[in-house]
Parts: C-alpha cells; structure tokens; sequence
C-alpha cells in the first residue's frame, strides 16, 4: 500500500472517530438539565449565592452554590496556602496559574456551562451526619446531576 493511500484511510479513521465524538457530546448535551444550566449562568453573571442540594450518584450534595470565578478564587487560596512557608515566590505562583483556569466573564452570548461549583458543601449518602463534617469546595459535572432543590439540607 502506498503512503498516499494510508494516509487517506488514517484521515477517513480520525474523521469518523471525530464524528462520532460530537454525536457523544450532543447526546450527552441533551441529558444535561437546562434549568441547572441557567441557574449556573445566572449565579456566574449576577454573583449571587444560593443554597441548593443536588442529587448526584445517589448521594445529596448541599451547599451554597457559587460563581466560577468565586470557585477558582477560593481554589486557589485553598492551593497556594501551604506554599507561603517557603518565602519564595511559589505561593504566588500557584495562586496566578489556578485563577488562569477561569473561564472569564460570562455574557449573554458565553456557552452553557458544563460545571457547577459549590462552597460549605456536606456530602450525605444516607439518612446519617453528612461524610464531611465541615463544608468543603466542591465541583462537580452537571451531566451528572439526576436532580436538585433549591436550599440546603437542615437536620432537625
């Protein structure tokens, strides 16, 4: 076989895997609830804060849902404290590499989002204390949220 000739079948392959790739994501787009999305998009736009508890893998997720930009904040706090005992320039560092995974700003025209970030978040997966006992960041895909509330767990 020619060189010419595998080529073309090696970019028949990779064209075929590609659509078969974006039929996956648009299958999986449309599993993705649109009213989750949107609230994601008006927490990112407004900078508003609301308790919401999501149902994810059968477990409860609850916690104040917050901005992606409040997240990658927070993240980046959270990953470049330990560093500030070396004195070196390193806390910084971490800190200004973290905040560049920011999506940016989100305008009427920006992409749904894909992912939902919450703050003081406990994770229940039964009727008992939640596995954290303090709240935590969390991240999570929407896709695979299977449903939510909006407000946060209160134990009686």
């Amino acid at each position: 076989m020619t060189d010419a000739r595998q080529n073309q079948q090696s970019d028949t392959s990779a064209s075929g895997e590609i659509e078969d790739a974006l039929s996956h994501l648009k299958w999986q787009g449309k599993q993705i609830d649109w009213l989750l999305q949107w609230l994601v998009k008006f927490v990112a736009n407004t900078k508003v804060e609301m308790g919401i508890t999501l149902t994810v893998g059968g477990n409860l997720i609850s916690g104040q849902l917050i901005s992606h930009d409040a997240y990658f904040e927070q993240l980046a706090a959270d990953i470049s404290a330990p560093f500030a005992q070396f004195n070196n320039g390193t806390e910084t560092s971490m800190k200004e590499m973290i905040l560049s995974f920011r999506p940016g700003e989100s305008t009427d025209d920006t992409p749904e989002f894909h992912f939902i970030h919450l703050k003081d978040c406990k994770t229940y997966s039964n009727e008992q204390n939640p596995i954290c006992a303090e709240g935590v960041l969390w991240r999570g895909k929407i896709a695979s949220v299977t449903g939510f509330t909006i407000g946060l767990i209160a134990r009686k």
